[in-house]
């Protein structure tokens, strides 16, 4: 079992990421919030040591991916804001970055899990199929589908990097 210490530093260094994983499924930021908060009570109550911060970091994510999984298909969910409200809670340095997040909310959820994954997370698309539990192939294509429609709302400012 982890210390107090060392669980107040994995919040910490976790928070923020985790909350635009919650973020990225439910488009709203009181869900998000509570997500996060369950994740982090596994966490708290989680009994095996991990080897390293990378592996404790997978396991976050494998956590927070789930536990959206699970909060958006319960029947207490709570109705989604505005996506004006979603779209201003989390602000990057680069406008330009504040910008993209806020095209990539407006996606549906699977495609914005899986662009979060892909390129905010650094994820493989083996890791995301493994989390996701689905096919790799149907994150490829979630991914393809996520990227067309990013073109599409994005115009002449999109860059394909």
């Amino acid at each position: 079992m982890m210390t107090e210490n060392e669980f107040i530093i994995a919040v910490k260094r976790s928070n923020q990421r985790l909350f635009l994983i919650a973020l990225s499924f439910t488009k709203n930021r009181d869900d998000a919030e509570d997500i996060l908060q369950n994740v982090f009570l596994k966490l708290w109550k989680n009994t095996k040591r991990f080897e390293n911060e990378e592996h404790m970091d997978k396991w976050l994510t494998a956590v927070a991916v789930n536990e959206s999984k699970n909060y958006i298909k319960s029947p207490f969910r709570r109705k989604s804001v505005p996506l004006e409200y979603a779209e201003n809670m989390y602000t990057f340095n680069d406008e330009s970055d504040n910008d993209l997040f806020r095209v990539i909310m407006k996606l549906k959820p699977k495609e914005s899990a899986v662009i979060h994954l892909f390129y905010y997370e650094d994820m493989s698309v083996k890791d995301i199929a493994k989390v996701l539990k689905i096919k790799e192939s149907a994150v490829k294509t979630r991914l393809s589908r996520a990227r067309v429609h990013l073109k599409e709302m994005l115009g002449d400012e999109w860059n394909d990097e």
